[in-house]
């Protein structure tokens, strides 16, 4: 299967996947099944891509905040070809390869956060999609950081007030809370459908609360909450004492924010 699978062509959906795939989970997984960390990432980037194909069309404008190898950057053009897409993605190496794969599209090599500045950004050496601006709870016992400089945008700052979004993806290791306060007024002014990632194991390490997370999206920003396949579904929002539990269990850590009207 694996001999198989470098066959696929570089720049092909799949390709992209299994590079991404190959590099978050490396030899733990080779040759056997998936754990069950590994089988739920596979399951929020399914239903991710199937959020983006309801919500982006023609030339809709998508963010992808934590772009990492571009696998859900890739679904966002597909969905919508024409759409003028930016993408964030702070670690150099990854930052130029998403240039080089997606030469059409805005790459800004920065995090995102509530205040613009410079500062540290913690890079994870041996699995890159838990870095990040601080540390946090890892899913490995043997994380080797190492710290860069990086700039620390708003996302106000960056996509021009005439741009209307309609899809944000957030996934940056625990930053999220700070990401959508320096997102108010695009979001105010867009009304876009959000994924985002939150979990007291990687939010609560920034001090964040499960409400502050819970008032800023239901309060601040009038939206509401669901887990991914609760929104495809069409089930109900999530209820404070739903949210919260999710929060502490880490159950689920994958969650879509959008006004009532936009359920999938």
């Amino acid at each position: 299967m694996y001999a198989y699978l470098r066959n696929v062509a570089k720049n092909s959906p799949v390709g992209t996947f299994v590079r991404w795939w190959k590099r978050r989970w490396r030899p733990p997984f080779v040759g056997t099944a998936l754990d069950p960390i590994a089988q739920q990432h596979l399951a929020y980037d399914r239903d991710t891509i199937a959020i983006i194909r309801r919500v982006l069309r023609g030339d809709a404008v998508g963010v992808d905040v934590g772009a990492h190898a571009g696998v859900i950057l890739r679904a966002m053009l597909a969905a919508a070809p024409h759409g003028r897409h930016y993408a964030f993605e702070p670690l150099p190496h990854l930052a130029a390869q998403l240039r080089a794969d997606f030469p059409q599209l805005r790459i800004y090599p920065y995090a995102v956060g509530d205040t613009a500045t410079t500062t540290t950004f913690l890079h994870v050496v041996n699995d890159p999609g838990y870095s990040g601006l601080r540390r946090r709870d890892y899913d490995r016992p043997d994380p080797v950081l190492e710290e860069i400089p990086v700039t620390v945008v708003r996302l106000d700052d960056v996509i021009p007030p005439s741009e209307a979004v309609a899809f944000i993806k957030l996934d940056i290791e625990g930053g999220e809370y700070h990401a959508l306060r320096g997102a108010r007024a695009t979001i105010h002014r867009s009304r876009p459908v959000i994924v985002f990632e939150a979990a007291r194991r990687s939010t609560g390490c920034y001090g964040v609360t499960a409400g502050d997370l819970f008032q800023l999206i239901t309060q601040d920003l009038g939206y509401q909450l669901w887990t991914l396949a609760g929104w495809l579904h069409d089930r109900p929002p999530y209820t404070w004492a739903v949210w919260e539990a999710h929060w502490l269990s880490g159950e689920e850590y994958y969650f879509v924010a959008a006004p009532a009207s936009a359920t999938g």
